[in-house]
């Protein structure tokens, strides 16, 4: 039994059995001393095994790193979740950079590079081109956070029709769509409101040359090929993509801004949280997967009521896509459906060949039967106002010549002439203007210079090889013949001569193309075949001069 040393023996008896006893306070501090020193050596050795609650995990672990990268409006967001994910794993050192869909892209192929496991990526393309790099991604969230994309201008800006108009509006400023999400969209939204609009692939290809023409040109010029919203006055004419959350923070230095959307609707930019390091699904199920794990770990925070508010707070809509509060932004404005994730890979891959600045020495069958009428028209009227529509439809910085043919046009009886040479439309010709004017002047008259046979055969080598003469890496070289048939001209190099020599010449480091455009239902196709594919070309047939820009949308695309 235990006895409380702080009570006294009863009636003063000792019960030392003669020996001396401390007296009960010496007994009492000798205990408390006691049991001081264990406390105090057991939490020297506690801090010392355990270091504190975050030090201790930190000492005793080995830092796993994974490597995110996410688009540079997510950034803070992401910052945030990493924070929430680090108090359960602490360690796990999540490692995060900024970056397009291009940055990453580049990265890719950089076999040096430090990869991203985990990225947030702000573009629709994303897809495509990862995979065009030769990685895979699994997307772990679809859509951690949402913004529409509207079209930013002026105080003056109007919404127009649909994209598809804004396309063909001369109006639209666009951003390189392999960087930014915003001019992806704009390029997508024509094919997403087809229904409504009845435009075909075809037009929607049509519309986009001059907008993808324009594009080249800055990046010719060594301009910046992005656009930005705080260079939009309050007489700005230009409509530039950009999301609603872009517009509501840059809206704050630069109060000239208005942002519209289309009367079809807007389509909406999404943030998913993708995991890039070739894991499946199998293994993301099952968590064995490091950047799968923090990945879905940082779904969740961006699924708490946190990583709400804080979506919310950035000016972003979640994943239900709900407007922002006050009406702010695009409001309830209409959703567009997404497009099919080929059209999406196709648009891109035709964007980047149809912004390559053209060089077009354009070559018009000046013979005899070119004054053959055609409805209200003639034949050498159709090819004029065909040039015409591909001259405004034209930036700049294209370079464009122009010949005519016949038999015996030139000096020497060559069935040639140049009435301008190859040069860019806005090099200076001193008192004629640009050269810009004289290609357009010497189109006009082309018209009352028609005579003779056509001599078709002699003027196609000649006019291939003065174009390869002026090759220039920059642009995309060709000769577009317009004529209304086969060569007649006895004296001229037979079809087997020059389908030989031109296959003689061609060189692949030089690439040039004979693109042959038939204006009359008497042009013979299989002559013009032959010729056109010993380059690489096509031939093709027009019978109103608007269906020349299709025409030059699909020979860009098939080079």
């Amino acid at each position: 039994m235990s006895l409380d040393d702080s009570t006294p023996a009863p009636d003063g008896a000792d019960t030392s059995g003669g020996r001396h006893r401390p007296t009960a306070l010496g007994g009492n501090k000798l205990l408390v001393g006691g049991v001081a020193l264990l406390l105090l050596v057991g939490a020297l050795v506690f801090f010392m095994v355990k270091g504190g609650a975050s030090d201790s995990e930190a000492a005793d672990c080995v830092s796993e790193q994974v490597r995110l990268t996410t688009a540079p409006v997510m950034e803070d967001l992401v910052e945030q979740a990493v924070k929430s994910v680090n108090e359960d794993e602490p360690c796990i050192d999540v490692k995060v950079t900024s970056g397009t869909v291009k940055d990453v892209v580049a990265l890719l192929a950089d076999p040096n590079a430090e990869l991203p496991e985990i990225w947030i990526p702000d573009s629709p393309t994303w897809k495509g081109q990862l995979t065009g790099a030769g990685w895979t991604g699994t997307p772990v969230s679809e859509v951690l956070a949402q913004t529409p994309v509207g079209l930013v201008g002026g105080p003056a800006a109007k919404a127009p029709a649909s994209w598809a108009a804004a396309l063909d509006s001369g109006a639209l400023a666009m951003s390189d769509p392999s960087a930014q999400g915003a001019s992806a969209l704009a390029l997508l939204a024509p094919y997403a409101e087809m229904k409504a609009t009845g435009e075909t692939a075809q037009t929607i290809e049509e519309k986009t040359v001059p907008v993808a023409q324009t594009f080249g040109e800055r990046a010719v010029d060594g301009g910046s090929t992005e656009s930005d919203l705080a260079d939009i006055t309050a007489s700005s004419t230009q409509l530039v993509p950009a999301t609603e959350q872009a517009y509501l923070a840059a809206r704050r230095s630069n109060d000239q801004l208005t942002l519209v959307a289309p009367q079809t609707g807007a389509p909406m930019l999404q943030y998913p949280l993708v995991d890039v390091n070739r894991g499946s699904l199998d293994v993301m199920a099952s968590g064995g997967d490091l950047s799968a794990r923090v990945a879905r770990a940082i779904g969740r925070w961006f699924s708490s009521s946190a990583g709400v508010d804080a979506v919310a707070a950035a000016e972003l809509r979640g994943p239900d896509g709900a407007a922002l509060p006050n009406g702010i932004g695009l409001g309830a404005a209409k959703v567009l459906p997404k497009v099919a994730q080929k059209t999406t890979d196709d648009t891109l891959r035709q964007w980047r060949v149809l912004s390559v600045p053209s060089s077009i020495l354009a070559v018009v069958d000046l013979s005899g039967s070119m004054k053959t009428a055609i409805g209200d028209t003639t034949r050498i009227q159709l090819a004029v106002n065909a040039s015409q529509v591909a001259l405004d439809a034209f930036p700049e910085t294209a370079r464009i010549g122009i010949w005519g043919f016949s038999k015996n046009r030139g000096e020497g009886g060559v069935s040639y002439q140049e009435y301008a040479g190859l040069d860019r439309l806005d090099a200076d010709a001193g008192d004629a203007g640009t050269h810009g004017d004289v290609v357009r002047k010497e189109a006009d008259a082309l018209v009352g210079r028609v005579r003779g046979a056509t001599g078709l055969m002699d003027t196609t080598l000649a006019a291939y090889k003065y174009a390869q003469e002026k090759w220039d890496p920059a642009w995309f070289n060709s000769v577009v013949i317009f004529t209304d048939g086969a060569s007649d001209d006895s004296s001229s190099l037979s079809l087997e001569s020059l389908v030989n020599q031109l296959k003689s010449v061609r060189d692949p480091a030089k690439p040039v193309k004979v693109i042959i455009i038939g204006i009359s239902q008497d042009s013979d196709t299989g002559e013009l075949e032959q010729i056109a594919a010993a380059t690489g070309g096509q031939n093709y047939l027009v019978n109103n001069p608007n269906e020349i820009l299709g025409v030059l949308a699909q020979a860009l695309l098939n080079r």
